[in-house]
């Protein structure tokens, strides 16, 4: 498009002064400042005024040009108008994202290191496998030397060492995200690691399965833990790949450490293929993937004479520990459980059986790793109980057999926390944690992994808190809620919009009548204590989770044929670790296509 002028247009002097000079727009500099097209700079502005130029050989030329305020005016009202507020406000937010991107590089594990250079500590390595007594020595220089404090990986370990430290005559605390249970005088606190206490200053501390510090969910506890625990004495139980890494960072604040090696007290071996029912025996564990192929194996296993606990991750911890209870004491002799009996549970087996040897992680179907394999494999044989223990394979033998006792890769990089301090700019908090979320992993560390905090935050959606609730939304969001569950994500997002608004936060509605009722009731109970603990409000809700594990024991009892797997086309059982959701004749009919659970 060009303009055509005559003699009686208006001239602007090419001599005007600068304020003029800038106030005004020719049309390439608008194309580059709103993205207009030349058709559309003539339909949507008026005709422009004239200005002389000079070139540099002395001769002038007239050009088009717009006064800035023309074109804003002329602009507002048009179809375009939201179209180049969109654009303004993308220009924006990848100036943001820039911003921020450099406010997030500034963090990173050395400030907790500085931190942990002025505290007076000396450390203790345990390093050794599964069942090898790591655990047990640093609880016995625990018991010792008090005050001090156990930190856990979960609820289940910090109730254990709860149980026993107790029972030794020692008054012993215990704080969870789910229950505290205070006792009188105690000179102990067995805790999860996320509830560290690093405001008291111990004699002795006790941090557990060190290796998790590489987690990108949860790993940032561990490295806060290590670097920041004001405890004289700090016993760190790891696993052998984590040895390299935590030694190269305590050396960075701290020159005090000794290593303890240990090994397991009964051997480890491959046992081969599980044939089905007649190999089995009791005092076996089979280890499936999921929580329908746990209810259907110990189903069929029920069905064929034995008698089965049940152990998978979405069972609550009171009814996890009552099966447990049950194989300890006899009333069952065999244990059908998910990767869930891998950490933090204790128990009398002999042989670990793989029935499965491939699980869905949340994004996709993936074969067990080496890690997995020998952290559940490592359960089996208890010291003195069991000369050696056995791990044996149902089906894929290869890759139980080729993973088992080798070594797993070095960890590499501890998870640093999402900073806090970050809440205090001006940068919306989608922004900060879309971004946080984007970062390229560094070479030295992960960042924590904040999608749950992500998924719930759109939830708030539409409602518009004020400014001073920003920390607050931020602990609301942080809380652990299975996101996978519809359900669970729906009622946190009921509780948080009631304690944003100061309103009663409503109970859980799930009810009891089946098995999976109670799993969402029980976690529906955890979510509505952590959310209102993180309002400073403390609601027991123990009795109403003891009846709900009560009811699990009462379903548990019933006759679980109901939980069989059938064939979905001709509705024949299932073999125990069944790939598909067919059974072999109908596979190979091509009757139904066969699909993965």
């Amino acid at each position: 498009m060009s303009y055509s002028f005559s003699k009686g247009d208006p001239v602007i002097s090419a001599r005007k002064s600068k304020t003029n000079k800038n106030s005004s727009l020719t049309q390439n500099q608008i194309v580059r400042k709103y993205g207009l097209t030349k058709n559309q700079i003539q339909r949507y502005l008026p005709r422009p005024q004239v200005k002389r130029v000079r070139g540099r050989g002395g001769s002038y030329w007239t050009v088009g040009v717009w006064p800035a305020e023309q074109v804003e005016k002329a602009l507002q009202g048009t179809e375009l108008s939201q179209i180049l507020e969109e654009r303004e406000a993308a220009r924006r937010e990848q100036r943001q994202i820039a911003e921020v991107r450099t406010l997030f590089e500034e963090y990173s594990p050395d400030s907790y290191i500085e931190r942990a250079r002025r505290l007076k500590r000396s450390f203790v390595l345990h390093i050794g496998p599964t069942n090898s007594g790591k655990t047990h020595d640093a609880i016995e220089d625990l018991k010792r030397n008090l005050p001090g404090t156990y930190l856990g990986p979960l609820r289940l370990l910090a109730l254990e060492m709860f149980d026993r430290i107790n029972a030794a005559g020692i008054p012993c605390s215990m704080l969870t995200g789910e229950e505290s249970i205070p006792v009188d005088h105690a000179q102990i606190v067995s805790s999860t690691i996320e509830l560290c206490d690093y405001r008291t200053h111990f004699k002795t501390a006790v941090i557990d399965e060190a290796q998790l510090i590489a987690d990108p969910g949860r790993g940032a506890s561990w490295l806060k833990a290590i670097c920041l625990v004001d405890a004289e004495v700090v016993h760190i139980c790891m696993a052998p790949e984590a040895q390299h890494y935590i030694e190269e960072l305590i050396t960075r604040f701290s020159d005090q450490y000794s290593v303890v090696y240990h090994q397991r007290l009964a051997p480890l071996r491959y046992g081969g293929i599980c044939r089905g029912y007649r190999d089995l025996r009791p005092d076996d564990a089979l280890i499936c993937f999921s929580r329908k192929s746990v209810l259907s194996t110990a189903a069929l296993l029920e069905k064929n004479g034995f008698r089965a606990s049940v152990i998978y991750g979405a069972l609550p911890p009171e009814a996890r520990r009552n099966e447990v209870r049950k194989y300890s004491s006899g009333e069952t002799n065999i244990v059908v459980a998910t990767d869930a009996i891998g950490l933090g549970i204790s128990l009398p087996i002999k042989r670990v059986i793989f029935a499965e040897t491939e699980k869905y992680d949340g994004r996709e179907f993936r074969s067990v790793t080496t890690a997995e394999v020998n952290q559940i494999g490592g359960r089996a044989g208890r010291y003195g109980l069991n000369e050696f223990g056995e791990v044996l394979a149902l089906g894929n033998k290869n890759v139980i057999q080729e993973k088992l006792g080798k070594r797993v890769p070095n960890v590499r990089a501890a998870c640093i926390a999402f900073p806090r301090e970050v809440l205090e700019t001006e940068y919306p908090l989608d922004l900060l944690l879309r971004v946080w979320q984007q970062m390229e992993r560094h070479k030295e560390f992960l960042r924590e992994d904040m999608q749950d905090a992500r998924i719930l935050l759109k939830c708030l959606k539409g409602f518009h808190p004020s400014e001073n609730q920003r920390e607050l939304i931020f602990d609301l969001i942080t809380c652990p809620v299975d996101t996978r569950t519809e359900e669970l994500v729906n009622y946190w997002a009921e509780c948080a919009k009631a304690i944003l608004r100061k309103k009663r936060v409503p109970l859980p509605w799930f009810g009891t009548e089946s098995l999976l009722d109670c799993e969402l009731q029980y976690k529906a109970y955890d979510i509505h204590h952590q959310l209102l603990r993180r309002i400073g409000v403390l609601d027991d809700c123990t009795a109403e989770r003891s009846a709900i594990c009560d009811r699990i024991a009462e379903l548990m009892k019933e006759n679980k044929s109901q939980y069989i797997r059938r064939c979905r086309t001709c509705g024949k059982e299932l073999p125990i670790g069944a790939m598909f959701n067919y059974c072999e004749d109908c596979y190979t009919r091509g009757d139904r296509v066969p699909f993965y659970r």
